[in-house]
Formats: structure tokens, C-alpha cells, sequence
């Protein structure tokens, strides 16, 4: 008789380590899957940078040979957008508030 009591408790514990090895499954596999998402967003980043500098280059430079004092400083007083990715979201929703008015 009192194998039974261990033996539901052994049933019960072997029951919580499956539940909790599913769940470490289950995290395992949203960890890849956001890695993978992250990955992704950091190229589409860079790619988006890029074709800024791309749009951006002519302007610059027709704004540079006018003489135009604004247009270096213009290009230089910005964060990039991987800088700001690799800051995370608080440095940017900060850096946000600090122009707002």
C-alpha cells in the first residue's frame, strides 16, 4: 500500500517533465523562428539603407557643389537605421521623445 502513493507521484512527476520538455520544444522553436525573422528584418535594413544612400547620393552632391554649407551636415547628424536597429527599441523610442515637443 504504500507504493501506491510514490508510484502516482513518480506518474505525476514523469507527466510534468513531458509537459515541460514539450514546452522547451515549443520555445525552442519560436526562438529559431524569431532568430530567423530577425535575421531577415536586418537584411531588409540594410537593403533599405542602401537604396536611401542610392536616392539620396545625387541630392547631396548637386547640394554640395552649390556650395550649400546645410547639405554636409545634413548627411552627418542623422543615425543610420542600422544604428538605431542595433540600439534596440527603448534608444529609439527615447531618442524619438527627446525631439518631440
Amino acid at each position: 500500500m504504500t507504493q501506491q502513493p510514490l508510484l502516482k507521484k513518480l506518474d505525476e512527476a514523469i507527466e510534468r517533465i513531458r509537459f515541460l520538455e514539450k514546452e522547451n520544444e515549443e520555445a525552442v522553436a519560436r526562438i529559431k523562428t524569431l532568430d530567423s525573422e530577425t535575421r531577415e528584418l536586418h537584411r531588409l535594413v540594410a537593403l533599405a539603407e542602401s537604396k536611401a544612400d542610392e536616392i539620396l547620393k545625387p541630392a547631396l552632391s548637386s547640394a554640395a557643389s552649390k556650395g550649400s554649407p546645410e547639405a554636409p551636415s545634413t548627411a552627418k547628424s542623422g543615425k543610420g537605421l542600422q544604428d538605431l536597429m542595433q540600439d534596440g527599441p527603448g534608444a529609439a523610442q527615447a531618442d524619438t521623445r527627446r525631439r518631440s515637443p
